[in-house]
């Protein structure tokens, strides 16, 4: 004789146990932000970003070459935990004469403005030699540049007001 009992109540108590359990489900939103990591930057300690050149006589420019240099730097601080380099990459209107040099905008003729690193290194205008990397310590970093008058090669220089402009743009890491 075989016993039935047994199966009969493993499937009561599966049915009193699978029945007392109640399931729900929901949904909910997350959202946030993340900004990227930056610095807070500055051009020498002019607010206005400008580099003014020291005036010159238009004799004193050489026949091919840079003078009148003035330094200056680009300071970034407060930079957030965790960057290690500031990568500064120039570009801007290159002189049609000479695509290394920054086009003059302004009155003067003949000349054009040279921009280095103060290891005497050109940054072209057109791109060439453009970035300059630098390691960021205690959440600062500085790169110290100059920029001077440029003679445009074979041109003649007439006395006016020297006007260009430089973008940098600046990439962390």
């Amino acid at each position: 004789m075989k016993r039935r009992g047994l199966p009969l109540f493993a499937l009561l108590a599966f049915t009193v146990i699978g029945g007392g359990a109640h399931a729900q489900s929901t949904t909910f939103n997350v959202s946030g932000t993340i900004s990227p990591s930056t610095c807070q930057w500055s051009v020498a300690s002019d607010a206005d970003r400008t580099v003014a050149l020291d005036p010159i006589q238009a004799s004193a420019l050489p026949a091919s070459g840079a003078t009148g240099f003035k330094a200056f730097s680009l300071t970034l601080d407060q930079c957030d935990p965790g960057l290690s380099t500031a990568t500064f990459s120039f570009s801007g209107t290159p002189d049609s004469r000479d695509p290394l040099r920054y086009k003059n905008s302004g009155t003067a003729s003949g000349v054009a403005v040279e921009l280095q690193s103060t290891d005497g290194l050109t940054i072209g205008a057109n791109g060439a030699n453009s970035t300059r990397t630098t390691a960021i310590s205690a959440g600062t970093t500085s790169l110290p540049l100059r920029a001077a008058y440029w003679r445009v090669s074979g041109a003649s220089v007439s006395a006016g007001t020297v006007k260009s402009v430089a973008t940098v743009s600046i990439s962390y890491n």
